[in-house]
């Protein structure tokens, strides 16, 4: 099966673009519900406040997850037919089969997520689970989904999945990480407090880094057959590197963070070393968007033939 996503040709110039950038809002939105809620799943921090915001934001982003979530269906059916009026046609909806409908359920509870005075208790919870549902459903709309139905078929389904949902744990949970900096900034030993947030976050940001190195490596010899010079002579591996390029500037941050400033956090009185702790991890949030604008781009590339 080819890729869905992938623009069919210059007739529909402006799709292309379309698709694209409503990837990337899907990928940020999502990445959001999943990692930001999975923050304050593994991270027992002092930050009422930063709850507060992060709960806040899980709304906003169900809310523009179910937005982009549609439109990203329905710019596929206008590539695929060649015509907007073909979205309301429920026919047109069939090659997508079971994913089509499980998404556009996914989309429904996203919409209930944000609109509905869920606790925190509650609401934490709903995003995280259906944030990874809708991730995971994603890999029936690219180029995991060409590998068929066989071991070989499931086995890239499998390895994407864990790509994304590693991805979306580690960008998704940076705007908790910066919210919980922020709340504990000007309180009583906040160095210690940082120190402790800083180290239990970065257990959950190691594995999943990970995560996301392995099988991005084993994702791109999917793509190029295990050719390396096949996968560069090509513009899908180029938009490769330069993702690989984003998420190196970000591992480069990480790094700088955790052996570098944290452990200053507690020789210090801790207020410079927090605040260039949060310039450093805002740093790494914006470069952390920027890689999902390339993984969105790399969805409808064409890989090497």
């Amino acid at each position: 099966m080819g890729d869905m996503d992938q623009a069919g040709g210059s007739e529909i110039f402006p799709i292309f673009q379309l698709l694209a950038i409503t990837r990337w809002i899907q990928f940020a939105s999502i990445s959001v519900m999943f990692g930001a809620a999975l923050f304050w799943n593994c991270i027992d921090s002092v930050a009422p406040r930063a709850r507060g915001a992060t709960a806040r934001l899980l709304r906003i982003a169900a809310l523009t997850a179910a937005i982009s979530g549609v439109f990203w269906l329905a710019e596929i059916v206008v590539n695929m037919t060649g015509s907007a009026s073909n979205v309301f046609d429920p026919a047109t909806l069939r090659p997508f089969g079971a994913v089509a409908m499980l998404r556009l359920i996914l989309f429904a509870a996203a919409v209930l997520i944000a609109v509905l005075p869920w606790p925190n208790r509650v609401l934490f919870p709903l995003n995280l689970l259906v944030g990874a549902l809708l991730l995971i459903s994603q890999a029936w709309l690219g180029h995991a989904a060409e590998g068929g139905g066989g071991p070989f078929g499931v086995m890239m389904i499998l390895v994407y999945c864990v790509h994304v949902l590693a991805a979306a744990a580690w960008v998704g949970s940076l705007p908790p990480l910066v919210f919980a900096l922020r709340d504990l900034r000007g309180l009583k030993s906040a160095g210690e407090r940082t120190y402790e947030t800083l180290s239990r976050y970065s257990i959950m940001a190691m594995v999943a880094v990970g995560l996301i190195i392995v099988s991005g490596a084993v994702n791109a010899g999917f793509r190029s057959e295990f050719s390396p010079g096949r996968l560069l002579d090509s513009e899908y591996g180029l938009v490769l590197l330069v993702k690989a390029a984003g998420v190196s500037a970000m591992l480069g941050l990480a790094c700088f963070n955790r052996f570098v400033v944290t452990p200053r956090l507690r020789a210090s009185a801790g207020d410079a070393q927090a605040a260039r702790l949060r310039i450093s991890v805002s740093l790494e949030l914006a470069l952390g968007v920027l890689v999902l604008g390339a993984a969105a781009l790399l969805g409808i590339t064409p890989p090497p033939g």
